[in-house]
């Protein structure tokens, strides 16, 4: 099972659900991604596969359902400066996660939400790439070129050339994410991996969630763009059974 390591500046590590109803949302990840939650505190659970973190869960009764992609940081103030600095703004001043780490919420220059995310006990996700955990992120905009601007700027990405109009970028040579263009307002999303994208979205759907891009070949695996019960949106993309992944390693 992959496991990842330390998280280097700027990567994506860490996901959170902020939801209506906390109760509602853990039953629908867990017969979804088989996850179990423990407690960490009022309306706030972490999201375990095979006994490792994988996202977070926190109360939000007053906000939309959504997953905030947060992005690895060392030092939060020198980041948040950073952010500001690029034409980004800081909508959540860096706060505490009791026994977890500390946290900040960002906003883009194109207005897409992220956090920034200190680890402590949880340093990110500590299961990646399989079925049922955090496989991708992306950052999708109207203005490409004005994101990729802004975290280069912030976080030194580097990018490859457009592959089926999204840039990967890159921190030491190494993927992280994707950016590219949509005719929708900005935002990040958050991709979960499956065995099976078609017999997931069937899944979800019956659990009360929604497909609103039906399953489809993509460069990056099978994927379908999707909503929880609440409406919190997400991708499911295709990732190599367990064992392939072991082998690979």
């Amino acid at each position: 099972m992959p496991k990842a390591g330390r998280y280097r500046e700027g990567v994506p590590c860490w996901v959170v659900l902020t939801a209506p109803d906390t109760a509602r949302a853990e039953r629908f990840y867990g017969e979804l991604f088989g996850w179990e939650f423990v407690p960490t505190g009022p309306g706030r659970s972490v999201a375990t596969r095979y006994g490792a973190p994988v996202a977070a869960v926190e109360a939000a009764p007053d906000a939309p359902a959504a997953w905030t992609t947060q992005l690895a940081c060392a030092d939060l103030r020198r980041t948040a400066a950073l952010v500001r600095t690029a034409g980004g703004r800081i909508a959540r001043e860096p706060y505490e996660v009791p026994d977890q780490g500390r946290a900040a919420i960002a906003v883009d220059p194109l207005g897409a939400p992220f956090g920034l995310w200190r680890g402590d006990t949880v340093d990110g996700a500590g299961l990646v790439n399989e079925p049922g955990t955090l496989a991708w992120n992306a950052h999708l905009s109207p203005d490409p070129d004005a994101a990729r601007a802004f975290y280069r700027r912030v976080f030194g990405y580097t990018y490859d050339r457009p592959r089926a109009g999204r840039t990967l970028a890159r921190l030491a040579g190494l993927p992280v994410c994707s950016l590219g263009p949509s005719d929708e307002p900005a935002r990040w999303l958050t991709h979960f991996g499956t065995a099976d994208t078609d017999r997931a979205a069937e899944q979800l759907r019956a659990l009360g969630g929604a497909v609103l891009t039906a399953p489809e070949p993509t460069p990056f695996g099978r994927a379908a763009l999707v909503g929880d019960e609440a409406g919190a949106v997400f991708v499911l993309v295709a990732v190599p059974p367990p064992h392939e992944n072991a082998e690979a390693a």
